[in-house]
């Protein structure tokens, strides 16, 4: 019998798994410890894989996830055509035989319900949406407002009160109500069944807020994270893991054979490289090369673009819109947020009357201070 616990911050769960029979129960126990990497340190990119091959592509993001965002620890699966790439940062793994990022925990959840939808995980700091097709990840976001911000608008000058007030009336309260609707609405999210998380699913009349709610038979709201983790083993997902794999005997021959090649290739290529070209010099050359044969392409993004262009993929669309967005944004002019989903460009933001009647908004807004806020949208 094995015992898995998942780990989210102070909250635990774990289930017992009997691997003959393939049944799993929870538990009192505690076994190994799966922690959950809470969502505000973790990215998740799913994009069409223009390879199959593991090794091409651990390649080839290693040098884009390295130039965005550092050294920091990632993880590569491939699932129908589809790589899955998983990033986290500032999290100690200390105690952890495991890792799962919050965003896989809770998406495994309606996995195992069989349903298909979101899971809206309401926090004391920041507010996750995880949306859930085909029994797999589809897309995300991570809102830095959860049930502090709540607690503030019940009562701004005393928070304590303003949580009492808050657990108290919940959304009976025209300040929190009015709060909690400016949360979702800046989801975007679409008609389906959602699973409430976290322990703002206890609030007063959340459920009449939601036209179908998912439940949970397993475990309160608040364990959802770490229920979702402790399954980890047991339901069979696509996402990375995260676990160091054993190499065999014939493999360990090819990396040594491949590191000494490489190690006297980086030799010789730093000592010219040194020689005849620094860094910058040859990033300069990649841009001007690039521009001359893409005269019209921004050169941002070269490698990501140039793998579109060699491999018959369509444009970096992205990059396109986000040059089309320039012109429209004069100096002076404050972005919240750029969401960019099925080749549309959302962008939202602040700025004062005359520059923002300048833009073609989709939607503004006047605010207490006399500016406006926008939304700007390229199709």
């Amino acid at each position: 019998m094995m015992v898995y616990t998942g780990v989210d911050g102070k909250k635990v769960f774990s289930v017992k798994y009997n691997p003959l029979s393939r049944k799993w129960s929870p538990t009192s126990k505690v076994g190994r410890k799966i922690c959950v990497v809470p969502s505000d340190l973790c990215f998740v990119k799913i994009e069409k894989a223009f390879t199959q091959k593991l090794s091409q592509l651990k390649g080839y993001y290693q040098i884009e996830i390295s130039e965005k965002f550092g050294k920091v620890k990632w993880d590569l699966s491939l699932h129908q055509g589809n790589a899955i790439v998983g990033v986290y940062k500032n999290f100690s793994v200390e105690g952890c035989q495991r890792v799962d990022l919050e965003l896989f925990s809770l998406a495994r959840v309606l996995k195992l319900l069989e349903v298909d939808g979101y899971v809206l995980d309401l926090g004391k700091r920041k507010t996750t949406l995880v949306r859930v097709e085909d029994g797999v990840l589809k897309s995300y976001r991570v809102l830095l407002r959860g049930g502090d911000y709540l607690s503030s608008l019940a009562n701004p000058e005393k928070p304590e009160e303003g949580e009492r007030l808050k657990k108290e009336k919940g959304l009976e309260l025209k300040e929190v109500y009015e709060g909690f609707k400016k949360l979702i609405d800046s989801l975007n999210m679409e008609e389906a069944p959602v699973l409430l998380s976290g322990g703002g699913a206890k609030l007063k009349g959340i459920m009449d807020f939601f036209k179908k709610t998912v439940e949970n038979p397993y475990c309160e709201p608040t364990y959802t994270s770490a229920f979702g983790a402790s399954l980890a083993p047991i339901v069979k997902t696509p996402y990375p893991d995260f676990v160091q794999k054993e190499l065999s005997k014939q493999e360990l021959k090819l990396l040594g054979i491949s590191f000494f090649a490489g190690l006297f290739v980086f030799g010789f290529s730093y000592f010219a490289l040194e020689k005849l070209w620094s860094v910058d010099r040859l990033r300069e050359v990649e841009k001007a090369e690039f521009k001359k044969l893409f005269p019209n392409a921004p050169a941002t993004a070269l490698r990501e673009q140039v793998l579109t262009k060699a491999t018959g993929e369509e444009p970096f669309q992205l990059t396109l819109k986000l040059s089309e967005l320039s012109p429209n944004l004069k100096e002076g002019i404050k972005i919240y947020s750029i969401e960019f989903s099925d080749g549309t460009l959302l962008i939202k933001g602040e700025g004062k009357e005359e520059l923002v009647r300048q833009m073609k908004t989709k939607m503004v807004k006047r605010t207490p201070l006399g500016t406006l806020e926008f939304e700007l949208e390229l199709r």
